[in-house]
C-alpha cells in the first residue's frame, strides 16, 4: 500500500477504536451515532456493546491478518447504522440539511471500511479478486462523490455557523461556509465523473486533513476533558482517513495498470484472446 493508503488507512483506523473508547468511557453513544433514541430499552449498556465492538474492530483493522474481516465487519456495521438510525431521519424531515449531511458522512465512514477492504493485500492475491476488488473501489468512489456533495450542504445552508465555527485564532469568516461547500461539491463532482479525479481526491483529503487538525485539535487542547470535542476529532479523523484512501486507490490504480503489472499482463493476454 502507497504512504497515501497507509495514512488513511491507520487514520481511519485509530479513529474508529477511538470512537469505541469514547463509548466505552462514558456509557454513551459518539455523535456518530445519534440520535439513539433515549427511550431505547438498556441503551446505557447498547453504549458500552459498541463501544467494545468499535474499539476491537479499530484495533484489528491494524492487523495484517484481521484487517480484511475487521474491515467487512466495519462496512457492514455502519450501514446498519445508516439504514436504522439516519434514513429514518431524513425521510421524517427530508427539508433538514444537516440531515442529508449526517447521511453523508455516516456513508464516508463506510468508504473507509469498503477501500481498507479493497485496498489490502489478501483483495490482490489472484486476478479474479483483484477485479472484485476493482469492482469495490469504483463502487466506494462513486459513494465518497456523492456523500461529499451531501456533505456540502451542511457548509452551504448554515453560513454563519461555519463562519463561528473554527477557533478563535483563525478569522471568522463567512466565507469559509462557500469555500468548504463548493471544494466539496467540485471535488464530488470531479471523482463521479472522473475529471481530474486523483487530483480532487487528494486535495479534498489534505482540506480534511487541515479542518481535523486545526480545528478539531485546536478544540481538544483549549478543553480536553470535552467529549464533544473528542468525538469531534474521532469523526473528522474518520472522515480524513477515508478521503487518503480513497486518493490512495487511484495510485493503485497506476500500479497495477503500469506495462510491467501482473494486471496489466493479464489484462492483455485476456484481451488477445486464444
Amino acid at each position: 500500500m502507497n504512504p497515501m493508503g497507509i495514512t488513511g488507512r491507520l487514520t481511519f483506523a485509530a479513529a474508529v477504536a477511538g470512537l469505541g473508547i469514547i463509548s466505552l468511557s462514558t456509557g454513551h453513544f459518539a455523535a456518530v451515532w445519534q440520535p439513539v433514541p433515549g427511550t431505547l430499552p438498556a441503551r446505557t449498556a447498547l453504549a458500552y456493546a459498541n463501544g467494545a465492538l468499535m474499539a476491537a474492530l479499530g484495533a484489528a483493522l491494524l492487523l495484517r491478518r484481521a484487517r480484511a474481516f475487521a474491515a467487512l465487519a466495519v462496512s457492514a456495521y455502519l450501514i446498519v447504522w445508516l439504514v436504522l438510525l439516519r434514513v429514518p431521519i431524513v425521510a421524517a424531515a427530508p427539508g433538514i440539511a444537516d440531515h442529508w449531511a449526517g447521511i453523508g458522512e455516516n456513508a464516508t465512514l463506510i468508504v473507509g471500511g469498503l477501500l481498507t477492504l479493497a485496498l489490502a493485500p489478501a483483495a490482490r492475491t489472484d486476478f479474479q479478486r483483484s477485479i472484485t476488488a476493482r469492482r469495490a473501489v469504483r463502487l466506494g468512489r462513486i459513494i465518497f462523490a456523492l456523500a461529499l456533495m451531501l456533505m456540502s450542504l451542511n457548509n452551504l445552508a448554515y453560513l454563519q455557523a461555519n463562519a463561528d465555527f473554527p477557533p478563535a485564532w483563525i478569522a471568522h469568516w463567512l466565507g469559509w461556509g462557500y469555500l468548504v461547500g463548493l471544494a466539496y461539491i467540485a471535488a464530488g463532482l470531479a471523482v463521479l465523473f472522473g475529471l481530474a479525479a486523483r487530483l480532487a481526491a487528494i486535495m479534498t483529503a489534505w482540506m480534511m486533513s487541515a479542518l481535523t487538525v486545526l480545528c478539531w485539535g485546536s478544540f481538544v487542547l483549549q478543553a480536553p476533558a470535552n467529549r464533544t470535542n473528542w468525538t469531534g476529532l474521532m469523526i473528522s479523523s474518520a472522515l480524513t482517513g477515508a478521503a487518503w484512501l480513497v486518493a490512495s486507490s487511484y495510485a493503485a490504480d497506476r500500479r497495477h495498470s503500469s506495462p510491467g503489472s501482473d494486471t496489466a499482463a493479464m489484462t492483455r493476454v485476456a484481451r488477445a484472446g486464444p
